[in-house]
């Protein structure tokens, strides 16, 4: 029996050690688990104060040479003050939830970096609202919540800022150290003007902004060519050109471009007619691209339309002259097509309309008609190119007709959108009246402002949006 009693002794006392040591890993473990918790939350951010303190029992914990007692207590206490870090975090994540935000947004632009004095000041604040947390004060927390919520927002906005209109203002710098302040103030005032564009539009919208984008490009532009015409000046000034001898420059400049598209460059009476022709020959340039690029369709459609017949024509032993003759009907239809937009087309001269296919439709885009300022009566002098449009159609004798109406970005939306209807309209009404179309087949359509085909910000690109397309719609054919 004491035997037995010595043998069991001897195991309680080896297995003494063993036991202490899972319980100070359990001790650990517990630790560590409630650390990871509060690493989760943000808690090292969020509740700052009782996660150091954590972190300085976590140190004793895992200190050597300590006692198992001494490894759980410490270990014990991190672990209550993580738990509490968390608790706050999470309470933080609540009442101070719009500056969270706001600072994480002012941080993905780099607003800390950039302005970094500025950035310690609201971090501050930020840092006061969670001691307030820790400390029980809500409302004061809520209060610095507002107040640090708004400051970084200003500040995320001002970095935003500076990413999209660094170059524009350097850009106007540089033109003022250029003294394009004195030898070009009009054009330096406008890139100014689009400067603060760009600021109002990322004002009220800071997030891939576009038209703050274009506007701070212009700005740019304008800048740049601020300070090409100060140089200009100065060097008239200091070679003593005169004024006839400066236009003679300019004029040489408009020559060569003419002699390219094989125009006599007149300008006895200005420039506007040299103009108007250059302008008109680009125009017909873009439309033969079209043309072109609609022919290569076509062509590419029928050829992969006729390979397709003839592989299933060699798989066909009977019926073989009947296929044949449906593919000629096929390909005689495509020609008929090709063969009525050619007769269209050459109905107009340039001045009056561009003609065009956009899928099975046929558009009269007819920039030759003209109405009084704010009104949508037909005037008599659009009635040759009305007559014309009454040919073209007659091509489609089975086509429906859309009647567009399109003005430019000058004025009121909505005023615009019952203007181009009223004028839509009033086509409408003539081509039922004079043309003695019915009206099932006619369908009037008043767009306003919303489908420019040119940029508004010029005369020329609001002339080219202020215009009737006539859609001849082939569907029904």
């Amino acid at each position: 029996m004491k035997k037995y009693t010595l043998l069991l002794l001897f195991l309680l006392i080896s297995s003494a050690p063993y036991s202490q040591e899972l319980n100070s890993l359990k001790c650990i473990g517990e630790m560590n688990k409630s650390a990871n918790k509060a690493e989760k939350l943000s808690a090292n951010i969020l509740s700052s104060r009782n996660y150091e303190k954590a972190l300085r029992y976590k140190e004793r914990t895992l200190s050597t040479n300590r006692s198992v007692k001494y490894i759980c207590q410490n270990a014990q206490r991190a672990t209550e003050s993580y738990e509490l870090a968390s608790q706050i975090s999470q309470l933080a994540s609540i009442e101070l939830k719009e500056t969270i935000q706001q600072r994480s947004n002012a941080i993905k632009v780099e607003s800390e970096k950039k302005y970094l004095k500025d950035w310690d000041k609201i971090e501050r604040k930020f840092l006061q609202a969670i001691k307030s947390l820790e400390n029980g004060n809500i409302k004061k927390a809520q209060e610095l919540n507002i107040i640090a919520s708004n400051e970084f927002s200003d500040i995320e906005l001002k970095s935003i800022k500076d990413n999209y209109l660094y170059n524009a203002r350097s850009k106007i710098i540089l033109a003022k150290k250029e003294k394009a302040d004195r030898f070009a103030p009009i054009t330096l005032s406008e890139a100014i003007v689009f400067l603060s564009k760009a600021e109002s539009d990322l004002e009220d919208e800071r997030y891939e902004n576009q038209l703050a984008r274009k506007n701070a490009e212009l700005s740019i532009e304008r800048s740049e060519h601020a300070i090409f015409l100060t140089k200009l000046i100065q060097s008239v000034d200091e070679n003593q050109l005169s004024i006839e001898q400066l236009i003679i420059r300019s004029e040489k400049n408009l020559e060569k471009i003419a002699s390219s598209a094989d125009i006599y460059p007149l300008m006895t009476n200005g420039y506007e007619p040299l103009t108007q022709s250059l302008s008109l020959f680009i125009d017909t340039l873009k439309r033969d691209k079209l043309y072109l690029e609609q022919d290569q369709k076509d062509n590419l459609i029928q050829i992969a339309d006729m390979e397709e017949e003839i592989r299933n024509l060699d798989k066909m032993l009977g019926g073989a002259t009947e296929e044949k003759e449906r593919l000629i009907q096929s390909i005689e239809a495509q020609a008929r097509v090709k063969e009525q937009f050619e007769r269209v087309e050459r109905i107009f001269n340039a001045n009056e309309a561009r003609v065009f296919r956009e899928n099975n439709n046929v558009i009269l885009r007819l920039i030759g008609i003209t109405f009084e300022s704010n009104e949508s009566k037909v005037m008599t002098k659009n009635i040759p190119l009305l007559t014309k449009v009454e040919k073209a159609i007659d091509v489609y004798p089975n086509s429906e007709i859309i009647i567009e109406g399109h003005t430019d970005s000058q004025g009121d939306d909505q005023l615009n959108q019952n203007l181009s209807q009223k004028r839509a309209d009033s086509i409408k009404q003539y081509m039922i009246n004079a043309m003695l179309i019915p009206n099932f087949r006619i369908i009037a359509t008043g767009y306003g402002e919303t489908k420019p085909i040119a940029n508004n910000e010029t005369s020329l690109g609001r002339q080219k949006n202020r215009r009737i397309d006539i859609v001849i719609s082939m569907n029904d054919n």
